[in-house]
C-alpha cells in the first residue's frame, strides 16, 4: 500500500490517501478515534472503490482521515468529489466547526480534492509504502 500524507497546516488534522487493492494494511497503521484498533468487516469495503474514515495515526496519534483508494483509474471528478466530501465532514466535525460556514467547509474540500488529484497524476511521491 502506498500512502501519501498531506498536512492542510491551519488544521490540527492529517490527510492520508491511501493506494491498494486491499484495505487491511490500514489497520496496521491508524487506530479508530478512541484509540482502538480498526476491525474491518469485509462486507463493508469490498466492493468500493474508494472509501473515507476518521483515523488516529497509531505511532504518533495525530488525527486525521484516510481516504483509500483502490486504482488511479478508478478516480473520476465524481468520486474525489464525493470522498473529499467525506473528508472535509470528518474534519470539520472534528475541529468542532460547523458545516453551515460554507467558504471554509469548501476551500477544505478543493484542497482535498487537489490532494487526491495530485496523487492521481504522480504529482507527489508516497510518504510510505507498507
Amino acid at each position: 500500500m502506498k500512502v501519501f500524507e498531506f498536512d492542510p497546516v491551519i488544521y490540527p488534522y492529517k490527510l492520508w490517501v491511501c493506494l491498494d487493492k486491499e484495505p487491511n494494511k490500514i489497520e496496521d497503521l491508524f487506530d479508530e478515534y478512541s484509540g482502538k484498533k480498526i476491525v474491518f468487516i469485509d462486507g463493508d469495503t469490498n466492493i468500493a472503490k474508494a472509501f473515507t474514515m476518521p483515523v488516529m495515526d497509531s505511532k504518533n496519534r495525530h488525527y486525521g482521515v484516510v481516504v483509500f483508494i483502490r486504482s488511479k483509474a478508478s478516480l473520476t471528478y465524481e468520486l474525489v468529489a464525493h470522498e473529499a466530501t467525506h473528508a472535509a465532514k470528518y474534519l470539520f466535525e472534528h475541529i468542532g466547526c460547523d458545516t453551515s460556514v460554507h467558504e471554509p467547509l469548501e476551500y477544505v474540500v478543493g484542497w482535498i480534492a487537489d490532494c487526491i488529484y495530485k496523487v492521481k497524476t504522480n504529482k507527489v511521491e508516497p510518504t510510505k509504502t507498507v
